[in-house]
């Protein structure tokens, strides 16, 4: 039985702020306090004075990156290595994410994802995979953005059916090619959040989707009708909808620093979800096919562009995206009886000195 004691740091829950030191034991976290835990008798130091200790970060949205492309035919070295990558800078938790693409292309990389989710202990990847993010191929054909259009397809119940396994823990699609609402209902039903994305929904076909279920705004202002006084559209029904939380890609190419801060004044702190849909291509070439930032750099440019506080920036990469899927039971935070995902930043810097995965230093 290994245990770790963190000495010293500032630790961001990320609920609240605490000085005083973290305990791991194994793969858990057993306590916040300043004395050894009862019958503990032999622990690890790390020196983490004048340092942030926060929750890993969690991505809803990864297509890959510059080593590993999930949209062609990735392999299960690349994938690891993708995971490697992604811990490395702090982000203990993502779902792959698949877009609109032939049918049997993309179950055949859904088989490979399902594959790679269910590899003993002895291959596990670094950052931990809970499930896959499904954008697509159910979207707007007006709003397609790199999503190839050809391949879009009408929103179906025997569609879904064809591409659900339980691995699929959130699909983003455009509602407004369900206006009775029967294929939203039978997605949550299989216990999959639903996400509004890719979308040219007016405001009250948007507003009709959220009450049925959907709770979730996919890369919000991006493929997205813009929000005009006159036609809110999607945006607008997002905005006034406390059941709907919004995420966003923090770079400052998708979206304007100006606008992540009128998003967050409004939604406020816990509505608010940072993801890097970071891609293969990325921003290359001056081009918006996915990004190539990692969540790391998300949390600190919201700090640099002074929008947040760093805590605020943390639960954004964490806590939230945790509780968009429901997993805040063992992820998000750091709390006692939690999983031993942790990050410690440079307080000065915010640069990363150390990852913990499952209770195991990775970096």
């Amino acid at each position: 039985m290994t245990t770790l004691m963190l000495e010293g740091g500032n630790l961001v829950t990320p609920l609240e702020e605490r000085f005083t030191n973290l305990w791991l034991q194994d793969t858990t976290i057993v306590a916040l306090q300043d004395n050894p835990p009862d019958n503990l008798s032999y622990y690890k130091r790390l020196d983490v004075h004048n340092c942030w200790v926060t929750p890993g970060l969690f991505d809803l949205q990864v297509n890959g990156g510059p080593n590993c492309n999930l949209w062609a035919d990735p392999k299960l070295l690349e994938l690891k290595a993708l995971a490697q990558e992604l811990a490395r800078v702090g982000v203990t938790g993502f779902l792959p994410t698949l877009i609109t693409d032939e049918i049997d292309h993309l179950k055949k990389n859904l088989a490979f994802l399902k594959s790679a989710l269910s590899i003993t202990p002895e291959e596990q990847l670094t950052a931990n995979m809970p499930g896959i993010h499904l954008e697509g191929p159910c979207l707007s054909p007006d709003k397609p953005g790199v999503h190839p259009v050809k391949h879009l397809q009408p929103l179906s119940i025997s569609l879904m059916k064809e591409l659900l396994s339980d691995e699929v823990v959130l699909v983003t699609v455009a509602p407004e090619l369900d206006p009775s609402g029967e294929v939203i209902k039978f997605l949550l039903a299989q216990n999959v959040v639903v996400a509004l994305g890719h979308s040219n929904a007016s405001f009250e076909e948007a507003k009709s989707a959220f009450r049925q279920g959907v709770s979730l705004v996919t890369h919000t202002f991006n493929a997205l009708p813009p929000l005009n006084h006159r036609f809110p559209g999607a945006i607008g029904a997002a905005l006034e909808d406390n059941r709907v939380t919004c995420s966003i890609i923090a770079d400052g190419l998708h979206v304007d620093p100006s606008m992540l801060n009128l998003l967050i004044r409004h939604k406020g702190i816990a509505n608010v979800v940072l993801v890097s849909d970071r891609a293969y291509i990325g921003t290359s070439q001056g081009g918006l096919v996915g990004s190539s930032i990692t969540l790391n750099q998300a949390v600190q440019n919201l700090v640099k562009w002074d929008i947040v506080r760093f805590a605020d920036a943390i639960r954004m990469a964490s806590l939230n995206p945790c509780s968009v899927l429901g997993l805040t039971d063992r992820l998000g935070l750091l709390a006692a009886g939690k999983q031993a995902d942790v990050v410690v930043w440079d307080k000065d810097t915010l640069d990363i000195k150390h990852v913990i995965v499952s209770g195991q230093m990775i970096f």
